[in-house]
C-alpha cells in the first residue's frame, strides 16, 4: 500500500492570503496553510547554505519550520508520521547556523529524522535501527486534563520537564504523548489562571490530573482600555469582576447585575419608576462630582448625565444604554476604575470613574459552539402597598362627611342616594382589586449562540443574542438582538484583529399608563358591567360631578409609546510586537446609531374626554423623534516593557488619542385626529403653539497620554500619568487640559525580613494623587448661540437673535482625589481583603454665573463652584470550607462603601435659584446650600400635633412656635443619599453544584415619606378622589385632648414637613442563583462537554425603615430567571 504523503506548503505571499481571509473566515477554516497537491509543482528549489537564526519554545513543529521556511525559503511537509508531528510542542535556539544544524537541533532525542528534497523539508519517523541514529525505547503516556468541577480543559499545556517535548489537551481534556524512556521523568500540566502542576511519571499508562485555580494569577492583570498594567505594581483603585461572578449575580439588566457585586457602583433607585425595563437609573462611583446648572428643571424630574462613568469596551468608548443592554455571555471581565491614578490616562473624561469591559475573544482549536436558551418572569411585588378595601373605604368617605349636606337638604338627598348605591354595591361582594389590574407575571425569553476556532494564526468567533423582557405591566417590554464577529490573524510579529457588532433594541411602555392611576381608583367600582362589558365611566361624586373614567378603556384604544434603535460598531487594530519589549498598537472605531420614537394618544383617550366646540378638532396626538448617531475614534499606543538586572522592572507607555462624535435629530407633533388610527397622514395640524424642532452637536477631542512603572524588586514602586487633552467644548483660550497622577506602593510580603510568612501571604500598601476632568457638559456652551426668527420677517430676509453669550475662557472642570489604599491575603489565601480611603474636590465647576441685566441675559457659563466627596470603601472575604478533595467549599464576602457629599462653593446664579424656589409658596425636592449635599432634604420643623385644636406646630426661622407653614422656615433635615450601602455574600460549592447568595443593605441616609402626605393624612377632598393607605384610620387627632402623630381629617393641606422625614435603612435580598453543571460520558458521546443549569433571582425580599409605597408609576418586581446551556 502506498504511504499516504501530507505536504504542508506555504507561499511567499501568506501574508497576502492571511489579510484576504481575515475578512473572509468561512473561506479558510479549518486548515490555513494547507496546499493542494497541484501547486506541489510550483515548487521554487533554493540553496541549503542559508543561515539560520531562531528561537521558540513550546511551539509546533510546523510553526517552528514557518519560521525556518522564511529565513531560507524551504517548504515544508510530513510524510507517515503520527499526530505528535502535528500537534506537539518543541524548542529550538540557534543562532547563525546551517539549516542542518538547526534541524539537528530541533530533532535531536525526538522520534523524528528529515530529508531535504528539491526546496522541500520532508519529516519522517526514524526508522528501527537506522546507522545514523541511536535506538529509542518510547514511552507514551496519555490522561485527561479536568478542573475542580470535572469540567474537561481543552488547551491546557503538558510539557515533558527540561525539554521541549510537549503536547495541548483536546476538546475533552484528553492528551496523549511519546517521549523517549528516560528516568527522572516528570509532566508539567499548565494553563492560564490554574496553578501549574508538576506531576512525576513513574510508568504509569494514565495520568489523569484535576486543575485548580490560581486566585492570584486570576487577578495579576488589569484592563485599564488604555495599558495593562500588572496588579502586583498597580497604585490604582479598581474592583475587577470575572465572567463567573456576572453570571452567578445576574440581574434584570448589565446594571443591576454590577449593583449586586460592587456596591461602590451606585445605582439610584427609582421610587417612582420602580423595575421599568426601559428605564436607565441614574449610576455613580465615589459620589456625585458635578451641579446641574438648573434647578427648576431638576425639581421637574429632568434626567442629567453629569455624574455618569465613563463606559469602554474593547478600548472604545460605548453608551450606559449599550451597557444596560449588553448580552452578559459575551462578557470576559470587568474593571471599575476609582481614583485618579486608575483614571488619569483617560483625562477630561476620569472624573465620574471608568468601567472597562474585556469582551470573549476567539480561541484556537477545534470548532467550538455554545448555545443558551431561558426563560424569565417578573412578578410584580406589591408588599409596600397597603390601601383599604371597599367596606372601610366607603365607611371612612361617611366617617369624613362627604355624604351630608347641612346647608343643601336637595344635595344632601343626593348624596344619600350615592352613598346606598355603593353600599349596596359593596354589599354584593364588588370587591375591585385595582392594583392587579395592569399587571401581569411578564414572561420573557433569552437565546445566545456562539461559534469559535481556527488556527493559532487564524481565529474567528460568531456570536447572535436575543433578549426579550416582558415587564410586570401589561404591554412593556425591552426586545434586544445582538450579534458580532470577531476575526483574528497573526503573521510573524504582527496581529490583525477586526470586531464588527450590531445590536437592535425596540422597547415598549405599558398601554395602561401610570401605575398610579390604579392605585388611587375606588376599590367599590366594578370595571366590568355584569354582562362582560367594560365601564367605560363611573359615577361621578353625585349627580352635580362629572363621570370619571375608567383607565382600563385607554388600554384598550390605539395608544403607542414605542421606541427603539440600531447599532452598528466596527473596531480594528493592529499590534505590532517591535521586539520582545517593545510593542505598538493601533486602534480605529467607528460606530452608528440610529434611533426612533412614537408616541401616539387616540382622540378616544380620556385626556380629551373634556375637549368641546373648535377644541374636538384638536383631539389625538402623534409625537414622532428620529435622530442619528455616529463616532469616530483611533489611538496610537506604544508600549515598552523591560527587566534589568532581575531587580529593576519598567513599563513605559504612550498613547495618541483622537475622537468626534456627531449627532442630529428631529421630530414633531401633530394632533387633529379624526379616527383611531396612528398614521401621521390622518392628522389635521400641528400642535398647539408648537412646530417641527430639531437638534445638532458635533464634538471633537485629542489626546496625548504617557504612563511609566517603576518597580524594584517586586517591593517598592512607583507609576505616574501625564495626560494632554483638547476639546471643542471649552472656550478658544482654554482648549487643552492637563491631567496627572502619582503613586506609591509598597509590597510588604515581598520583603526579606517578613520570610515565608505562612499566615501572611500577601500585604500591599498604596497612596496616590491626581487630577481628572469631566466632558459631560453641552457641546456648544462656551459659544454664543443665535436663534432665527421664525415668527417674522424683514423684505424676504429671516433674522437671527443671540441667545446666550459665550465665554473664550471656559475650562475644564477639575477634580483632585488623594487615595490610600490597602490589599491582603493570609491563611494561604483563604481570606482577602482590602480598604480604600479617598478624597475627592472638584474645582472649577462649571456653572451659570449672573450678569448685569443691562447685557440682554441674566447669566452665562463660568468655572464657579466646588464640589466634594469623601469616603471610604472596603471589602473581605473567606473560605469557611476549602476542601479539593471533596470539592466543597464555602465563602463568605462583605464589602462596605461610605460616601459623603458636600457643597464647598456655589455660583450666584445657583444661590438665586435656591432662595427663589424656597420663597415659593411650592414644595421642591432638591436646593443647594454651601456645606451641604447636593441631595439634601430641606423641611420646616415640627413640634407635632397640638392636642387641643388637632393642627401642627411649626417652628419659624426664628425658632419660635407657629401654626402657620412658611417655605422660609425650611431647614436641613439630612441627605436622601445612604451614607453607608454594602452587600454580604455567600457562595456554596459541592461538586458540580453552586449557590450563590447576595444580601443588600445600606443606611444613615433620610428619606421623605410622601406616602404619608398623599394617602395618610389626607384632606377630604383626596378622600373622596381616590383610594388611600389603611393608616388613615391610626393615629388620627378625632377629639380635644389627642396626642397622636397624625392631623385630623381636615380641608388644610399638609406641606412639607419634618415629621415625614425618616431614617432610611434597608436590607434585601439582591440576588440568589443555583447552578449546576454536568459533564458525563453519556453527554460527551453526543459531543457536550458541559451542560449547565442555572436558576436566577433577584430583589426577592425588600426590609425597610420606611414604610410607604415602592413604584408609584411603575411598581417594583421580583425577577427570576432559568436558563440552560450546552458547550460542544
Amino acid at each position: 500500500m502506498k504511504k499516504k504523503e501530507i505536504i504542508n506548503r506555504s507561499g511567499k505571499n501568506k501574508w497576502v492570503v492571511g489579510l484576504f481571509l481575515f475578512f473572509f473566515p468561512f473561506l479558510c477554516y479549518p486548515n490555513l496553510s494547507s496546499a493542494s497537491p497541484e501547486e506541489e509543482a510550483d515548487a521554487v528549489w533554493q540553496n541549503t547554505d542559508k543561515k539560520v537564526t531562531l528561537k521558540m519554545t513550546g511551539k509546533t513543529l510546523a510553526h517552528i519550520l514557518s519560521g525556518i521556511k522564511a529565513q531560507t525559503g524551504l517548504s515544508y511537509g510530513f510524510r507517515d508520521t503520527p499526530d505528535t508531528a502535528q500537534h506537539g510542542l518543541y524548542s529550538i535556539d540557534v543562532k547563525n547556523v546551517s539549516v542542518e544544524e538547526a534541524l539537528n537541533t530541533l530533532l535531536k532525542g525526538t522520534e523524528f529524522t528529515y530529508t531535504i528534497e528539491s526546496g522541500w523539508i520532508l519529516i519522517r519517523t526514524r526508522q528501527e535501527h537506522s546507522p545514523s541514529d541511536a535506538v529509542y525505547n518510547r514511552v507514551t503516556v496519555k490522561g485527561r486534563v479536568v478542573d475542580e468541577k470535572e469540567q474537561p480543559m481543552p488547551g491546557v499545556t503538558v510539557m515533558l520537564k527540561g525539554t521541549g517535548i510537549g503536547a495541548v489537551t483536546g476538546v475533552e481534556g484528553e492528551y496523549r504523548l511519546d517521549f523517549p524512556e528516560v528516568e527522572n521523568v516528570a509532566l508539567v500540566f499548565s494553563f492560564v489562571g490554574m496553578k501549574t502542576q508538576e506531576v512525576k511519571y513513574t510508568g504509569q499508562p494514565e495520568l489523569n490530573i484535576v486543575m485548580q485555580e490560581d486566585v492570584a494569577q486570576m487577578d495579576e492583570v488589569v484592563v485599564t482600555g488604555i495599558f495593562k498594567k500588572a496588579r502586583e505594581s498597580y497604585t490604582g483603585a479598581v474592583s475587577t469582576i470575572g465572567k463567573e461572578e456576572i453570571l452567578a449575580y445576574r440581574g434584570q439588566n448589565m446594571l443591576q447585575t454590577l449593583r449586586n457585586i460592587d456596591p461602590a457602583f451606585n445605582v439610584v433607585q427609582n421610587n417612582e419608576f420602580g423595575s421599568d425595563p426601559n428605564r436607565l437609573p441614574d449610576i455613580t462611583v465615589r459620589g456625585s462630582s458635578s451641579l446641574t446648572t438648573n434647578l427648576k428643571e431638576l425639581n421637574e424630574g429632568t434626567k442629567n448625565d453629569l455624574n455618569v462613568p465613563l463606559i469602554i469596551m474593547d478600548d472604545f468608548e460605548i453608551s450606559l444604554t449599550k451597557l444596560m443592554d449588553y448580552n452578559e455571555e459575551e462578557i470576559e471581565s470587568i474593571n471599575i476604575l476609582k481614583d485618579a491614578a486608575a483614571t488619569a490616562i483617560y483625562g477630561s473624561r476620569g472624573a465620574n470613574g471608568v468601567v472597562v469591559i474585556v469582551s470573549k475573544k476567539p480561541q484556537a482549536g477545534k470548532l467550538r459552539v455554545f448555545a443558551q436558551a431561558g426563560m424569565t418572569l417578573e412578578i410584580p411585588d406589591l408588599t409596600s402597598y397597603d390601601l383599604m378595601n371597599a367596606r372601610d373605604k366607603l365607611s371612612l368617605e361617611w366617617a369624613a362627611g362627604l355624604y351630608h349636606h347641612e346647608t343643601n337638604p336637595e344635595r344632601d338627598i343626593v348624596l344619600k342616594e350615592a352613598y346606598y348605591k355603593r353600599l349596596k354595591a359593596v354589599e354584593e361582594g364588588v370587591e375591585t382589586d385595582w392594583l392587579s389590574q395592569p399587571l401581569h407575571v411578564g414572561v420573557g425569553q433569552n437565546y445566545n449562540l456562539r461559534f469559535e476556532g481556527g488556527s493559532e494564526e487564524f481565529r474567528w468567533s460568531a456570536s447572535l443574542g436575543y433578549k426579550d423582557i416582558q415587564g410586570a405591566m401589561i404591554g412593556s417590554g425591552r426586545k434586544t438582538f445582538s450579534g458580532g464577529v470577531t476575526l483574528s490573524y497573526s503573521y510573524k510579529n504582527l496581529t490583525f484583529r477586526n470586531q464588527t457588532s450590531i445590536g437592535s433594541n425596540k422597547s415598549e411602555e405599558s398601554p395602561y399608563g401610570s401605575f398610579s392611576d390604579y392605585a388611587r381608583q375606588q376599590p367599590y367600582n366594578a370595571p366590568w358591567t355584569d354582562d362582560g362589558k367594560l365601564n367605560r365611566y363611573f359615577d361621578g361624586w353625585d349627580a352635580w360631578e362629572t363621570q370619571v373614567q375608567n383607565p382600563l378603556y385607554d388600554a384598550t384604544l390605539g395608544n403607542i409609546d414605542k421606541s427603539g434603535y440600531v447599532e452598528i460598531i466596527n473596531n480594528f487594530s493592529v499590534e505590532w510586537k517591535m521586539t520582545p519589549e517593545l510593542t505598538l498598537r493601533g486602534k480605529f472605531g467607528i460606530s452608528h446609531t440610529n434611533n426612533t420614537s412614537d408616541m401616539y394618544k387616540s382622540p378616544e383617550s380620556s385626556e380629551f374626554k373634556d375637549y368641546t366646540g373648535d377644541q374636538v378638532l384638536r383631539k389625538g396626538r402623534y409625537a414622532y423623534t428620529t435622530g442619528k448617531a455616529n463616532t469616530y475614534e483611533g489611538n496610537v499606543t506604544l508600549s515598552y516593557a523591560k527587566v534589568f538586572g532581575e531587580v529593576h522592572s519598567l513599563y513605559a507607555g504612550l498613547d495618541a488619542s483622537i475622537a468626534q462624535n456627531d449627532s442630529n435629530s428631529y421630530g414633531f407633533t401633530m394632533e387633529g385626529f379624526t379616527n383611531d388610527r396612528p398614521f401621521i397622514g390622518n392628522a389635521l395640524n400641528y400642535a398647539e403653539n408648537d412646530m417641527p424642532s430639531a437638534s445638532e452637536y458635533t464634538t471633537r477631542r485629542l489626546g496625548l497620554v504617557g504612563n511609566v512603572n517603576y518597580v524594584y524588586d517586586n517591593r517598592y514602586y512607583v507609576d505616574l500619568s501625564l495626560r494632554t487633552d483638547g476639546s471643542s467644548q471649552f472656550g478658544s483660550n482654554k482648549r487643552f487640559g492637563t491631567f496627572w497622577s502619582a503613586g506609591l506602593g509598597w509590597n510588604v510580603h515581598n520583603e526579606h525580613f517578613w520570610g515565608e510568612n505562612p499566615y501572611l501571604n500577601t500585604l500591599r500598601l498604596r497612596l496616590s494623587y491626581g487630577e481628572t476632568g469631566s466632558q459631560k457638559f453641552s457641546a456648544y456652551q462656551a459659544l454664543p448661540m443665535f436663534k432665527y426668527y421664525d415668527d417674522d420677517r424683514y423684505a424676504y430676509w429671516g433674522g437671527a437673535y443671540l441667545m446666550g453669550l459665550g465665554n473664550e475662557d471656559l475650562k475644564w472642570q477639575v477634580t483632585a482625589q488623594y487615595n490610600l489604599g490597602m490589599e491582603f491575603s493570609v491563611l494561604n489565601n483563604r481570606v482577602k481583603g482590602s480598604l480604600d480611603v479617598y478624597s475627592k474636590l472638584t474645582n472649577n465647576l462649571l456653572s451659570a454665573m449672573d450678569i448685569p441685566l443691562a447685557t440682554g441675559f441674566s447669566s452665562y457659563m463660568e468655572n464657579i463652584g466646588k464640589v466634594k466627596n469623601t469616603g471610604f470603601e472596603m471589602s473581605v472575604s473567606g473560605y469557611i470550607i476549602r476542601d479539593t478533595e471533596r470539592k466543597m467549599s464555602l465563602m463568605v464576602s462583605g464589602k462596605l462603601a461610605y460616601n459623603k457629599n458636600e457643597i464647598t462653593k456655589l455660583s450666584d446664579d445657583l444661590k438665586r435659584q435656591t432662595e427663589e424656589m424656597l420663597m415659593d409658596d411650592v414644595d421642591v425636592n432638591t436646593l443647594y446650600y454651601e456645606g451641604r449635599s447636593q441631595n439634601s432634604i430641606y423641611a420646616v420643623r415640627s413640634l407635632g400635633i397640638d392636642p387641643s385644636s388637632g393642627k401642627e406646630i411649626f417652628l419659624d426661622k426664628d425658632g419660635e412656635p407657629t401654626f402657620e407653614w412658611k417655605p422660609s422656615a425650611k431647614v436641613y433635615m439630612g441627605v436622601s443619599d445612604p451614607l453607608y450601602q454594602g452587600n454580604a455574600g455567600v457562595m456554596f460549592s459541592y461538586k458540580g453544584m453552586t449557590l450563590n447568595l447576595s444580601f443588600g443593605f445600606h443606611w444613615g441616609g433620610k428619606q421623605y415619606n410622601s406616602t404619608l402626605l398623599d394617602k395618610v393624612e389626607v384632606t377630604p377632598s383626596t378622600i373622596k378622589t381616590g383610594n388611600v393607605d389603611n393608616r388613615v384610620w391610626s393615629d388620627r387627632w378625632m377629639q380635644e385632648g389627642d396626642e397622636v402623630y397624625f392631623k385630623g381629617i381636615s380641608n388644610e393641606k399638609t406641606r412639607m414637613t419634618s415629621r415625614f422625614v425618616m431614617p432610611d435603612n434597608v436590607f434585601s435580598l439582591q440576588s440568589a442563583s443555583v447552578q449546576y453543571d454536568l459533564n458525563t460520558p453519556y453527554l460527551q458521546k453526543w459531543g457536550i462537554q458541559n451542560m449547565r443549569f442555572s436558576l436566577n433571582m433577584s430583589d426577592l425580599f425588600y426590609l425597610s425603615s420606611v414604610k410607604r409605597e415602592r413604584g408609584t408609576s411603575y411598581p417594583f418586581a421580583r425577577n427570576v430567571g432559568l436558563n440552560i446551556s450546552l458547550l460542544f
